[in-house]
């Protein structure tokens, strides 16, 4: 049936700022190259697929990536020029499909409907998009196609490098039985850890739980988990409110040093960020973080929600896991911020957030909102919010 073909493409530039690096001096071609900071206490921002093959990745001290690759190349960041070939990119993406969701500055989705009679099969629009980045753009890309935007991410992944994989509808739960719950976007550390201790690893074992058990293990996302795992989901595009996004952030005079101090200021930071976005009535795809150390390395981390959101809580958790990833290789930070993008109207455009201890959040938390527009908006606070009487001035 038509519209049970794999219209949902997801669009992933394979070592994108590496990639870039070496377009623009083909003399690193087939070297170990990474961006990031020189000194010892930086951290590798990007990695080539020559340095992965060495065990480099991602967010590894730079110091630990020299002791692996002795030839190691590293390239000082360049976020503009970044920034200006993902707008290259995006405008191939958008003269093949206007139904298009970025989600970040090297990976969008697509919904290609529409773009079948002009454009062909799935198969053949994903293969079109590789081949005009490629001969346009002089860089590599991967593919993935399903029904869903989750199935389509997890395919794209499958695809790398510079590969392409569409998965058929009524192939999507045999293509998802062997790969472990980890690809599942939303099952983080811990929710793996509670699975393997009822003893699931694959999405094949996963579908295998009662529905009572899933829920108790995984919260309120585990309705969307096994609509995944069993190969039923169909979300599609969020729609996104255009070149918005809400976010805060804070240059400290004193180094963030100690884990629990950290742990407060990214709490309150989402906190305040889901404010801003229940006052806007909006709702937040994604959920980002950045860190800067005092020798100027910044990182940049996002986490794309299950469910749009706009719950302090559900922020706060995946603030705090993106920082706990990172937190050994910036063990001093300088500056922190949160933000909140892909932003889509809370009446009417996004998905109802999915009940259970969200929705008491949700609801504590506009209780909160009101006691703060009535009484002023230091009123009321997370106890965790607050900084310790003694030692803690001028840390947060």
């Amino acid at each position: 049936m038509e519209d049970e073909d794999s219209t949902i493409l997801h669009l992933d530039m394979d070592a994108f700022f590496a990639s870039v690096e070496i377009r623009d001096d083909p003399r690193l071609a087939g070297l170990p190259v990474v961006v990031g900071g020189a000194g010892d206490r930086s951290v590798v921002a990007a990695a080539s697929y020559p340095a992965r093959r060495r065990g480099i990745r991602s967010a590894m001290p730079m110091a630990t990536a020299r002791r692996l690759a002795p030839d190691l190349v590293i390239v000082p960041p360049r976020i503009d020029r970044y920034r200006a070939v993902s707008r290259e990119v995006m405008e191939i993406l958008g003269s093949v499909s206007p139904q298009l969701e970025q989600i970040s500055v090297d990976e969008a989705f697509l919904d290609v409907r529409g773009a079948r009679r002009l454009f062909g099969t799935p198969e053949q629009i994903g293969a079109l998009l590789r081949e005009r980045i490629r001969s346009g753009l002089g860089l590599p890309s991967s593919v993935g196609g399903s029904v869903s935007r989750a199935v389509a991410k997890i395919a794209s992944a499958r695809a790398k490098p510079d590969g392409l994989l569409i998965v058929p509808p009524e192939g999507t739960a045999a293509f998802l039985a062997p790969l472990p719950v980890a690809v599942i976007s939303g099952v983080g550390p811990k929710a793996v850890a509670a699975l393997e201790r009822l003893g699931v690893r694959t999405i094949g074992e996963l579908r295998e739980i009662p529905g009572p058990t899933l829920r108790r293990t995984l919260g309120p996302q585990a309705g969307m988990v096994a609509q995944i795992a069993a190969g039923t989901d169909r979300t599609g595009l969020g729609r996104q409110v255009r070149d918005r996004s809400l976010g805060t952030e804070r240059t400290f005079e004193e180094d963030l040093v100690e884990r629990t101090d950290v742990r407060r200021v990214l709490t309150g930071m989402a906190d305040e960020v889901a404010r801003s976005l229940r006052r806007e009535d909006l709702l937040a795809r994604t959920v980002s973080i950045k860190l800067r150390a005092p020798d100027g390395t910044t990182i940049t981390r996002a986490a794309t929600m299950g469910q749009p959101s706009s719950v302090g809580e559900r922020l706060r958790e995946h603030v705090i896991a993106l920082w706990e990833r990172e937190a050994g290789g910036l063990p001093r930070l300088r500056l922190v911020g949160v933000r909140a993008e892909h932003l889509l109207p809370a009446q009417g455009g996004g998905s109802v957030e999915l009940a259970g201890r969200t929705t008491g959040w949700r609801d504590l938390e506009q209780a909160m909102d009101r006691a703060r527009d009535r009484f002023g908006g230091e009123s009321l606070s997370r106890l965790s919010h607050l900084a310790p009487r003694q030692g803690g001035e001028g840390r947060g």
